[in-house]
């Protein structure tokens, strides 16, 4: 818990920040939307290619742990789609943020300082393919699902705003740059290293500034969010993406326990802000999100600590 709590303090002070700030005049009522668009089509591509640049992917990868944890995430976001759609009378593009809330974890900001405190070194390999599955897999399928989602139309033309939106958006773009320069061995020039982690490290503070400003600015609407639209999102990401990932690691696929650790880490993590990020960017009613995401974060100081409590139990189980 105190690894966790030492880990996530700045992300809560930049919440705060925000918020403090958010009714001044500093800020007017466009800045959160220009700080998301800074976030997604700026900082984030450039933290993204710069670090899958840095990880030795084919020297690390692990088939079998990738594939499971992708149908777990494709699968719990279907799940949670489907749901919004059917349950919930949500748009689709709508559903499928509140998909991708059940299976985006916090990774980059939470999740690798996490896995590197309880892995230790070993944790380098479960970080490449957890940034690979949640980057390349679940950021882009979201967003090319809501373009898809947006209008009607034929099926050849709906099938090509989801590939447009899956492929051709700045996240694939830079995890493509990546992966070409980590299999080549090519490095990166150090001017231009340099360049990249300058703009890259603003992604997480700016995001999570703007969570900020925009959670201030809607509670100053007076207006209060039902518990049935945020805890849905808050259980399924703390309690049924962990619970689903070790019954398919540990019981149905039987992998060692290093593995099994690497995936519960990666799945019982808090809800990204990049999910608020791009929901607000898409225009898909970001405000549940938001508050899921500072709840889930709150929660996950107790949730965390528990989990890696009861699969290092398990493991020592006879």
């Amino acid at each position: 818990m105190l690894q966790f709590l030492a880990t996530s303090t700045p992300f809560f002070a930049v919440i705060a920040l925000g918020a403090l700030v958010s009714g001044r005049t500093l800020f007017g009522p466009d800045s959160v939307r220009v700080l998301n668009t800074f976030a997604f089509m700026i900082a984030t591509p450039a933290m993204v290619l710069r670090v899958m640049s840095r990880q030795p992917i084919a020297e690390l990868w692990n088939t079998t742990f990738f594939v499971a944890l992708a149908a777990i995430g494709v699968t719990i976001m279907a799940l949670g789609i489907l749901i919004g759609t059917r349950l919930r009378a949500l748009p689709f593009p709508n559903a499928v943020s509140r998909g991708q809330s059940l299976v985006g974890g916090n990774f980059a900001f939470l999740g690798i300082p996490l896995m590197l405190a309880f892995l230790g070194e070993r944790a380098a390999a479960p970080i490449a393919i957890g940034l690979i599955c949640d980057t390349a897999l679940i950021v882009p399928l979201s967003i090319g699902l809501i373009e898809a989602g947006r209008g009607a139309g034929s099926a050849p033309a709906i099938a090509g705003r989801l590939i447009r939106g899956t492929i051709l958006n700045p996240f694939m773009l830079s995890i493509a740059g990546g992966l070409a320069l980590s299999v080549s061995g090519v490095a990166i020039p150090e001017p231009i290293d340099r360049f990249l982690s300058f703009l890259g490290n603003a992604a997480a503070p700016v995001g999570v500034f703007a969570l900020g400003l925009a959670a201030r600015q809607w509670s100053g609407g007076g207006s209060k969010l039902p518990a049935l639209k945020i805890a849905p999102l808050v259980a399924g990401k703390l309690v049924l993406h962990p619970l689903v990932t070790w019954i398919v690691l540990a019981v149905v696929l039987r992998l060692d326990p290093f593995w099994v650790t690497a995936g519960v880490l990666y799945s019982a993590l808090p809800i990204a802000a990049n999910v608020f990020v791009i929901s607000e960017r898409f225009e898909t009613d970001s405000r549940p999100i938001a508050a899921a995401i500072v709840l889930s974060t709150a929660l996950a100081a107790l949730t965390f600590p528990v989990a890696i409590w009861l699969i290092s139990a398990a493991a020592g189980a006879p």
